[in-house]
């Protein structure tokens, strides 16, 4: 029973203080773990990753089979257009919530429409320079799309090349999101230096509910509220479960299996499936299976004040 309870509380450490690494670091994003998925499943891990192939914020860039016959010159001109007016959308979203927020001078409301018209231009001036190169990245993108189509595509020198195209494609769509975030972020550094002291202590322009809905927000709480549960012991099958569960998805995004692409680095020693994420899986599923959190755990109470006196209720009656 003691070791039982020390293993429940280690895993619940491990989740813990993964959560709490998570919530505190301003660096933290799935997106690169949910981007290097392969495997059967890694479609649906993708899918995960907001706008995981660009083409909601830059498809306009993308030349399919209908728009052949339009001038290059011609497409990539409408393309810029289609694609600025969504993104300075977005800016002037954040302009309008920003002086509702505060409620703006005039005078402040003048600085604050000229900061918004230089990130304006930014914007413009970043899709005129990357437009040649944007187009190119569709058009890899599509044979790409194409190769892991074709009957030879789990052939071992197929999977490489598929995966070394598929890296550099992500390095270079992540550095125009890096643009993007850097504008977002200026404009809003340039907005918030406007705002007197009063202005000031209104706090932080409160986030869309949708914001909070995110993968990397789930997975951060997620783990804290395992991590919690399994330390003191509170609805510790439940806990174990979901950690479990969440543990197994991150076995299915790269599964150590061979034949599939890339392989596991060298620092992380030789396995076949069963690597130390699969062991904590199991270990958790097993806790699953027993009353630990009534050992040392707030389960007792729980058990013994709740569900014990309904159980005898319900058996007399």
């Amino acid at each position: 029973m003691a070791a039982l309870v020390l293993l429940r509380i280690s895993i619940g450490w491990h989740f813990l203080y993964a959560g709490l690494d998570k919530l505190t670091s301003s660096h933290f994003t799935s997106a690169g773990f949910l981007g290097q998925a392969k495997g059967p499943l890694a479609e649906k891990f993708h899918d995960l990753v907001p706008d995981w192939d660009g083409r909601e914020r830059f498809g306009a860039f993308e030349v399919k089979i209908g728009d052949e016959r339009i001038p290059a010159d011609e497409h990539r001109r409408d393309a810029i257009n289609i694609t600025y007016d969504r993104l300075a959308q977005k800016l002037h979203d954040y302009e309008e919530a920003f002086e509702h927020h505060y409620r703006l001078t005039p005078q402040q409301a003048e600085a604050v429409e000229k900061a918004y018209d230089q990130r304006k231009a930014e914007l413009k001036n970043l899709l005129t320079e990357k437009a040649t190169d944007i187009e190119n990245y569709f058009h890899d993108l599509g044979r790409l799309e194409a190769a892991r189509e074709r009957k030879n595509a789990a052939v071992p020198f197929e999977q490489k090349r598929a995966w070394d195209a598929q890296t550099g494609l992500r390095a270079s769509l992540t550095s125009w999101e890096r643009e993007l975030d850097r504008i977002q972020t200026e404009l809003a550094a340039d907005l918030h230096a406007l705002l007197d002291p009063v202005q000031q202590k209104q706090g932080d322009l409160p986030r869309p509910l949708a914001d909070w809905f995110t993968t990397d927000h789930i997975i951060t709480y997620t783990n804290i509220a395992i991590g919690l549960c399994l330390m003191l012991g509170l609805f510790t099958r439940l806990a174990a479960l979901g950690g479990a569960v969440f543990l197994a998805s991150i076995v299915l995004a790269s599964p150590d299996w061979p034949g599939l692409y890339p392989p596991p680095p060298p620092s992380a020693g030789r396995t076949l499936v069963v690597g130390k994420e699969f062991i904590e899986m199991i270990a958790l599923f097993a806790l699953a299976t027993l009353p630990v959190g009534r050992w040392a755990g707030l389960d007792f109470f729980i058990h013994h004040l709740l569900v014990r006196p309904v159980y005898r209720t319900g058996k007399a009656t």
